[in-house]
């Protein structure tokens, strides 16, 4: 896979992992609350493997900050319209994942 290929596909998981951070802290609904974790390890586990096929550069990861919010924005309205996430909360949420994956 390319660069450019990788860049979306890690953009995706990054903003799976936040999407499900998100969930876990503001779901009216507890019992799925482990559920949502493993999922977010999931995609977490997903997001180091992908992250480490190449070196990243600022711009690469103010990319990968846009798929995430993109791929947030259409999948969280979609799929969880009671929902309403603060976008400074999901910002500072995908910057924590991108220095956690050491990009």
């Amino acid at each position: 896979m390319g660069k450019n290929s990788v860049i979306k596909t890690l953009g995706k998981r990054i903003g799976n992992v936040v999407l499900h951070r998100l969930l876990i802290e503001y779901t009216t609904r507890p019992e799925s609350i482990h559920h949502l974790q493993s999922e977010e390890k999931t995609y977490r586990d997903q997001a180091v493997i992908d992250s480490r096929e190449y070196n990243w550069n600022e711009g690469d990861k103010e990319l990968l900050k846009e798929k995430a919010i993109e791929f947030i924005n259409s999948i969280g309205t979609k799929k969880y319209p009671d929902l309403n996430f603060p976008s400074d909360e999901i910002e500072r949420f995908i910057e924590e994942e991108i220095i956690s994956l050491k990009l």
